[in-house]
């Protein structure tokens, strides 16, 4: 332990530290999920070419974060950090100075190579601390991915009306140095809790995933686009992707010493945590995807105007965090939480699937409020406080890399999902009624997308009430 950690004040710069590493992550993968539309035309990307860029960005960031501790234990926390940092930052100048499709995907790929860390490094430098100090450090996590999140859009419609897409990745760079400042100071070099036997990387098991993480996220790419058109060769390949990762966990499994001992993460109240988690991410994924349009196309909402709104109500969720996790030490009552979870997202969903252009404004904001401000809160942060409770201490830091690589591939299926979905109502709504415009073959769509999310909501909440283990 990090004595000199522990004996910092109530609110130190350590406290900081958490919450602005993971703050710099969501920041700009929102900002960039905002500005899509404007950046595609910048770089002359085709829709297929865009989504590429992410499902590469996606595959990167899984091989990274698997291999998370593995550059820890050879670098240290420090210095893997500022160094993630760096690349991180040249990834956004690259980005910034790309002028065509393919050189944009690569500058992706380098951000991945080091905006990958963030995540899993600010939740486990929350070990550094015990006992209540412990819930003290944990808010700050949230409140980093909570504030990123709110102010990307505000930003980024800001950004994008005064400037044009490259400003979204040049203001990343003062951002980053700023970060590197409080990292260099309140970040320790070792971890908070050692293992006896360092990871160890097989060249079998790290080409098997590589293998299989990248074919998983092409698949899941193309299956946007071409689905119905070749549906039996993306099926194919997706078997495939799935046959190299089962290899790879099953080789992993069989060593001693592996890079991530997945043996030790077999417990169903895990495995639900995880199952919690994927659904949330789902959702989230694909309301990031499909609101935008929904707003701007559906709705009529100027760019300014979905900024504020997402940003707002993004922002209003901090509170929320607070609220929920007094309330989680009051009543830890797993399952009330995620029944309240589950219906807060019916209730958000049963709105939007109501909305009409120029209507009323307070039952969009509270639309939006309830998927932002407390679903997320309520849902995700349930998963969050206990899924790892029983996890011990010296392979927290993997089961977090399994955790953040399953958002990863989660993040892709939701969007993938989402574009399926309106894609495939549009065309429907079109064949019925060929004289609607694309905004109302948009606010058709969303509204049917918003209903079926409802649903969904109802079933996994009576699923969850149903199960006995994650409790």
């Amino acid at each position: 332990m990090s004595s000199a950690v522990i004996a910092a004040p109530r609110y130190s710069l350590h406290h900081v530290a958490i919450a602005v590493v993971v703050l710099l992550e969501y920041l700009q993968s929102v900002m960039v999920a905002f500005g899509s539309a404007a950046i595609s035309r910048g770089v002359q990307a085709s829709p297929q070419q865009f989504s590429l860029a992410a499902a590469c960005y996606a595959a990167v960031a899984v091989l990274m974060i698997l291999s998370h501790r593995w550059w820890v234990q050879r670098l240290g926390y420090r210095t893997l950090l500022r160094l993630s940092l760096l690349v991180f930052g040249a990834g956004a100048v690259l980005c910034a100075l790309s002028d065509s499709a393919s050189g944009f995907i690569v500058a992706r790929m380098v951000q991945a190579l080091g905006g990958a860390a963030f995540f899993t490094a600010s939740r486990v430098q929350i070990l550094h601390y015990q006992g209540p100090s412990r819930w003290q450090a944990l808010l700050f996590l949230p409140f980093g991915i909570m504030l990123g999140t709110g102010l990307a859009p505000i930003l980024a419609g800001a950004l994008l009306v005064q400037f044009d897409w490259r400003a979204l990745f040049w203001v990343m760079l003062p951002l980053v140095l700023l970060v590197d400042v409080v990292v260099r100071q309140a970040v320790p070099e070792h971890e908070p809790v050692e293992n006896e036997r360092p990871d160890q990387v097989h060249p079998w098991g790290i080409l098997l995933l590589a293998g299989g993480v990248f074919l998983l996220q092409f698949v899941l790419e193309r299956a946007r686009f071409e689905l119905w058109a070749h549906g039996p060769l993306l099926w194919g390949l997706g078997l495939l992707a799935s046959a190299l990762l089962v290899l790879h966990l099953w080789h992993e499994w069989r060593r001693s010493a592996p890079l991530v001992p997945y043996r030790r993460f077999t417990s169903e109240r895990y495995l639900w945590g995880m199952a919690v988690y994927g659904f949330g991410y789902l959702v989230v994924s694909s309301c990031s995807y499909v609101l935008p349009l929904f707003l701007a196309e559906g709705l009529g909402l100027s760019l300014a105007q979905c900024g504020w709104l997402l940003g707002l109500t993004g922002l209003a969720a901090m509170p929320f965090a607070v609220l929920h996790l007094k309330l989680m030490l009051r009543w830890p009552n797993i399952r009330l939480f995620l029944l309240i979870g589950t219906l807060l997202l019916a209730a958000f969903a049963w709105l939007m699937s109501r909305q009409q252009p120029a209507g009323a404004w307070w039952p969009l904001l509270l639309a939006v409020f309830l998927l932002n401000g407390v679903f997320m809160p309520f849902l995700l942060g349930t998963a969050a406080a206990s899924t790892f409770s029983k996890v011990e201490e010296k392979v927290f830091s993997h089961a977090y890399q399994v955790k953040n690589a399953m958002r990863e591939v989660a993040n892709a299926v939701g969007l993938s999902w989402g574009t399926l979905i309106l894609q495939q109502r549009s065309e429907l709504h079109a064949g019925r009624q060929p004289e609607l415009a694309p905004g109302q073959l948009m606010l058709l769509a969303g509204q049917d997308f918003f209903w079926a999310l409802m649903l969904v909501a109802l079933v996994v909440g009576l699923l969850l009430q149903l199960q006995r283990r994650f409790v």
